[in-house]
C-alpha cells in the first residue's frame, strides 16, 4: 500500500523515474566525458543538458504516437511513425551532443534510451491501469452496501408492505405485478453492482421500473419519460442515474403537484441525460447533503469517462444536465 501511495503521488512519481532515466543516461554518456579536472557537478550539469531533450522527445513519442497510434491497434501507421521519428531524432542527437560537449551520440545510447522510455510509459499505463480498476471495484463495493442499506432497510421494507398490503384490498389483480416489479428492482441492484458496466438498456429499463413503484406510491407523481436513439449495445457502470432520480422522486414528493421530467438521448456513442424536477423551496423538511451528486461525479472521474455535468435551479425546479463522449460499446456475441 505504500508503494501505491507513492506512485499515486505525482511528485514523488516523476521523482523517482527521471532519478532512474538520468541514472540510464549517465551510463550511456559517462565514458564520452573527460573526467580529469572535472567534478561530479560538473558532470552532473552535462548530464542535465543532453537530458533535457531526451525526455522531451520520449514524452513526445509516448503521448503522440504509442497513445493515439499502438495503443489503439493503428500498426501500420504506428511503426512507420516510430522509423521516421527516431531517426530524426538519431540524427538531431548526433548534432546536439557534440554541441554541449558530450561528445558523440552512439546507437547502443539511442537503443537504450529508446527502450526504456517505452518501458517506463508501458509500466505507468499498467499500473494506471490497475489503480483505475481497483477504484472501480472499492466504488462499486461502496455503492453495493449503500444500495443495500437503503433499499433492503426495515423502512423501505415495511413501506413497501404496507403499499402492497392498500394495494390488495382495494385492487388485488394489479398485486402480482407490483411483487414483481419490487422483486425485479431488488435483484436488479445486487446484481449490477457486482459488474463493472452493464447494458444502457437494462439500466433504462430499470429506471422505468422505480418510476413505475413509486408512481404507484405516490399517485399524484407525473412522470414524462422519453428515450431516443440506438443503445441496444452501448455499455455504461451500473446504477449510474438511480441517484439522480432519487432525489428527484423524493424532493419533488414535497410538492402539491409533483413531477419528473426525464430526457435521454444517444447518438453516436454520445450520450444526453436531462432530467427535471419541482420542489419545495422554502418549507422543506429534507435536507440536501449533495451525496448523490458527488457519488455521480467520483464514478465519472473513477471510470476516466469524458463528461459534462452540470446542476441549477430554476425559481421551483431543479436541472439536472449530463453528456457523456465516447461511451464503451458491448461485444455482442
Amino acid at each position: 500500500m505504500k508503494i501505491l501511495k507513492i506512485y499515486q503521488n505525482f511528485f514523488l512519481r516523476n521523482l523517482i523515474v527521471n532519478t532512474f532515466i538520468i541514472l540510464v543516461i549517465v551510463a550511456c554518456v559517462y565514458d564520452e566525458i573527460k573526467l580529469d579536472g572535472h567534478d561530479w557537478g560538473y558532470i552532473m550539469s552535462k548530464i542535465a543538458v543532453g537530458y533535457l531533450p531526451c525526455i522531451i522527445w520520449v514524452t513526445i513519442f509516448n503521448v503522440f504516437i504509442i497513445r493515439p497510434f499502438l495503443f489503439k491497434k493503428r500498426l501500420k501507421v504506428f511503426f512507420i511513425l516510430f522509423a521516421l521519428y527516431w531517426t530524426s531524432f538519431y540524427f538531431f542527437m548526433n548534432w546536439f551532443f557534440p554541441l554541449v560537449g558530450l561528445g558523440n551520440f552512439k546507437t547502443l545510447q539511442i537503443l537504450s534510451l529508446i527502450i526504456n522510455g517505452m518501458f517506463f510509459y508501458f509500466i505507468h499505463v499498467v499500473i494506471t491501469k490497475k489503480i483505475m480498476d481497483a477504484d472501480k471495484d472499492i466504488m462499486n463495493f461502496k455503492s453495493e452496501l449503500s444500495f443495500l442499506k437503503q433499499q433492503l432497510n426495515p423502512h423501505f421494507l415495511l413501506n413497501a408492505m404496507n403499499n402492497l398490503y392498500g394495494e390488495s384490498l382495494s385492487d388485488p389483480d394489479k398485486l402480482p405485478d407490483r411483487i414483481l416489479n419490487l422483486s425485479d428492482m431488488l435483484r436488479y441492484q445486487i446484481e449490477a453492482t457486482k459488474k463493472d458496466y452493464v447494458f444502457l438498456e437494462e439500466e433504462i429499463a430499470f429506471i422505468k421500473k422505480y418510476i413505475e413503484y413509486y408512481t404507484f406510491q405516490n399517485e399524484r407523481l407525473e412522470v414524462t419519460q422519453h428515450f431516443e436513439g440506438d443503445y441496444d449495445s452501448i455499455d455504461i457502470p451500473p446504477l449510474f442515474f438511480l441517484p439522480l432520480v432519487e432525489n428527484a422522486v423524493k424532493f419533488s414528493a414535497e410538492t402539491p403537484k409533483p413531477f419528473i421530467n426525464v430526457d435521454l438521448k444517444v447518438k453516436c456513442n454520445q450520450l444526453s441525460f436531462t432530467l427535471k424536477n419541482n420542489y419545495l423551496e422554502s418549507g422543506s423538511r429534507l435536507s440536501s447533503t449533495g451525496i448523490g451528486i458527488e457519488n455521480l461525479k467520483r464514478r465519472l472521474e473513477v471510470y476516466g469517462l469524458r463528461h459534462e455535468l452540470n446542476c441549477k435551479k430554476e425559481k421551483n425546479i431543479f436541472i439536472v444536465k449530463l453528456k457523456i463522449w465516447h461511451l464503451p460499446t458491448a461485444v455482442l456475441s
